[in-house]
């Protein structure tokens, strides 16, 4: 099943018709293989050409047309353009790129595949199914910049965000024999936990992150994310976390906090992604503000659970 994120990149990228579609599938392609793996020459006359796949030795076409319910007209199309840009292509590129693909705004009808190898057995359709795949597999940063692009709301993304971290906590953890448990009597405001984990310099910059993440709706988010979970999934989430943040942090709390953030960032994306950044630091201080990690108490000892 699709996430509301895919359904979105779907929803805008069949919507792209003519010149829109072929410059997003320009910026694709550009993603997927850099700038010296794919070669952009929309500059020249393009002579059935509107981008080279070097490594592939390919040549790619684009064909984005109006959406239509009439099966026997978007099939007439769809050959009346592959024809014709093949045509372009035999003449002015086959000896030297041997590949070809045409890509559309739309899936792969039967009849299209029958068409292009009639053409070229090394010829080929790319959908929108595939392209799909292309995007899916870009990095963070490369799809929140298509997203900008296509006008995708930035709520897609940082549910997305969620809920690729959620779960793959969920599936690098183990089920355990005792629970987490939130203790309501043992709350601590989250000024005083602040007080007992920070030094008298880094409170106010605590507050300040504490209140920007509520403020900005991420500490909700994580809430309404997790009730989607059953409680034996938050449970193993949480363990996970308990986990990494004994065997993979040292020093203060502060500290502490950084170095695991950062620890969960290189492995879903990369070291200067601040949105990704945002979402992994509310989770975190979710766990904070519920006294699972850092001191609640003013001796020196660093709670990590409670525990039935």
């Amino acid at each position: 099943m699709n996430t509301p994120l895919q359904n979105r990149f779907e929803t805008q990228l069949k919507a792209l018709t003519g010149f829109d579609f072929q410059d997003m599938v320009i910026k694709i392609f550009q993603m997927k293989y850099g700038e010296t793996g794919f070669t952009d020459i929309r500059h020249q006359k393009d002579k059935g050409n509107d981008g080279i796949v070097e490594s592939e030795k390919r040549i790619i076409a684009c064909y984005g047309p109006e959406e239509t319910q009439n099966t026997a007209k978007r099939q007439k199309g769809f050959e009346t353009k592959a024809k014709g840009d093949f045509e372009q292509y035999k003449t002015h590129w086959q000896a030297q790129y041997p590949n070809w693909s045409i890509v559309i705004n739309h899936e792969i009808d039967p009849q299209y595949d029958k068409i292009v190898k009639e053409l070229n057995d090394k010829s080929s359709v790319v959908g929108i199914s595939q392209l799909l795949t292309m995007v899916a597999n870009l990095k963070n940063h490369q799809r929140r910049q298509l997203g900008a692009h296509l006008r995708i709301e930035a709520e897609f993304f940082s549910s997305e965000y969620l809920r690729e971290f959620l779960d793959d906590l969920l599936q690098t953890s183990k089920i355990r024999d005792t629970s987490i448990l939130y203790d309501s009597k043992s709350y601590v405001p989250a000024r005083k936990k602040m007080e007992l984990n920070y030094g008298s310099t880094e409170i106010q910059d605590a507050i300040n992150e504490f209140e920007f993440l509520s403020e900005s709706g991420a500490l909700k988010q994580v809430d309404d994310m997790m009730s989607c979970y059953e409680d034996e999934e938050i449970d193993r989430m949480k363990h996970r976390i308990l986990y990494d943040y004994s065997n993979q942090t040292n020093g203060s709390f502060k500290e502490r906090l950084k170095q695991l953030s950062e620890f969960y960032l290189g492995k879903y994306s990369s070291n200067n992604d601040d949105d990704y950044l945002h979402y992994i630091r509310a989770v975190l201080i979710n766990l904070f503000e519920q006294c699972l990690i850092g001191l609640k108490q003013s001796k020196n000892n660093d709670i990590t659970s409670s525990r039935k």
